[in-house]
Order: structure tokens, then sequence, then C-alpha cells
């Protein structure tokens, strides 16, 4: 049973690794916001109102909470952050780091350096939400990754009647990812089955982890120790041990 990955909602998408425009994006709105809240909370307390040292104060009291959030999405930060202790141990360092980086531009600055206590209250809030949000987009991921199991031990799908449209096949642990243009559709199997059972259909193995269609090759560039397939407008590495099964 092959399943066609729809695109995800935004609040779905925040719960993956943001890259490109999306985290530049999502980095100036936080940073904003935080400058934002520090600007009101000073404006109601002391009647200052300067921007300045509102942002620099977002950028290292908030911003390090979003690098923490962004840590946790990926592979490193799943894996290590996935006892409860690792998540503490991060979400301490991330306080501490912040409440260093203020510490050192409230120097640069000549403001009046601020004491432990405040600084530790004043990250019980982010720490919190840090936590709410870590843990939401790990149950988003996770049940997803369920959802898509379950879809692709529905049923068997056969491989060769729809190989002329497949661009290439990635191997995702006991799964396989086949592109077709800008759709991805995912099938449990191995990809050494998937590589067996197109056989006849000129697919070439250039890697542990790709599967090609010969046809759909566009162009092979690099040289020996970096040689790279170009296909369907991406480029994936050719391994060692399969170049010549290319050259063939």
């Amino acid at each position: 049973m092959l399943r066609l990955r729809q695109q995800r909602p935004l609040t779905t998408t925040l719960a993956y690794p943001l890259h490109g425009q999306a985290l530049v994006a999502t980095i100036l709105i936080v940073w904003a916001a935080g400058a934002a809240y520090c600007h009101g909370y000073e404006r109601l307390l002391t009647g200052a109102h300067e921007w300045p040292g509102s942002f620099l104060w977002s950028a290292v009291a908030v911003l390090p909470w979003l690098a923490l959030f962004e840590w946790s999405k990926t592979p490193a930060g799943e894996r290590l952050g996935s006892r409860p202790w690792q998540l503490l141990l991060a979400l301490l360092a991330t306080a501490a780091a912040s409440i260093l980086l203020q510490a050192a531009a409230d120097a640069i600055a000549g403001n009046a350096s601020r004491s432990v206590a405040l600084n530790l209250l004043r990250r019980l809030p982010p720490l919190g939400a840090g936590v709410v949000l870590i843990l939401w987009a790990r149950s988003v991921r996770s049940a997803r990754a369920m959802a898509a199991r379950n879809e692709a031990d529905a049923g068997p799908a056969n491989l060769v009647q729809i190989a002329g449209s497949i661009d290439w096949i990635a191997a995702a642990d006991n799964y396989i990812e086949l592109q077709i243009g800008h759709r991805t559709l995912i099938r449990r199997m191995t990809l050494s089955a998937a590589e067996r059972e197109l056989a006849s259909c000129d697919f070439v193995r250039i890697h542990r982890r790709y599967l090609v269609n010969r046809r759909r090759i566009e162009a092979v560039a690099g040289t020996n120790g970096d040689r790279r397939v170009r296909i369907a407008g991406s480029e994936l590495p050719i391994g060692r041990r399969y170049a010549s099964r290319l050259d063939a």
C-alpha cells in the first residue's frame, strides 16, 4: 500500500526541523515578539522605551530557547533528549547560557548586573514553555510516524507497475521513500527488496541509501571521491562501492 505524503499544515510543520526561509522567518518573528514583550514590560515598570535594549534582551534571553527547540527536533536532539534527566540537563544548560549571555551584554552596555535569583526566576516561563513545546513536537512526530507505518502496512503494492514514474528510491529504516516528481510515497520494505523487485526495470543502486531510475538521470557530476547523480532537479551521492554499477 503506497501512501501519498500530504503537505503538512503550519502547526504540524513547526513540529519538524525548520530550514531556509522558514527558519529565518521564525527567528525574526520570535526575536521581534520577545523584544515587544520586553519593551512593553519595561515601559510599564520603569517608563523606559528604548527598542535597542529590548532587541538585545530578546536575542540573549529568548532566542536560546528557540535554538533548543529546533535542536530537540533533530536526530541528535531526539536521541540525547529521549530521557527526562537528559531533557532537564538541556533545559538547565540553555538557562545557564542565556544568563551568561545576558550578563555579558549588560557588561558591554554598562548596565547594572541583575541578581542570579532574579535571572533564574525570569527563565522559569520560557523553561516551562520549552518543555511543553518539545513534548508537543515529539508527540506530533510520533503520531505521524505511527500513522505512516499503519498505512504502509495496510497491504502490498507492485513497484513494477509504477516503475516508469519513479525518479529514485531512498531507504528509511524498514521503509522506502519513492520520489515521484514532487510527491513522496512510502512503502514498508527494504531497499534491497526494492532493488530485486525492480531488477528488470533499469534501476541501479548508486549508494547504500539510494536506488535510481537510470532513465531519469540527467548528469553525473564530480570527481572520483565526490561523484553525484543529478536527477529530477536533485543531486544524490554515489557510493564508492556502487560506482561501477552506474558505469556498467
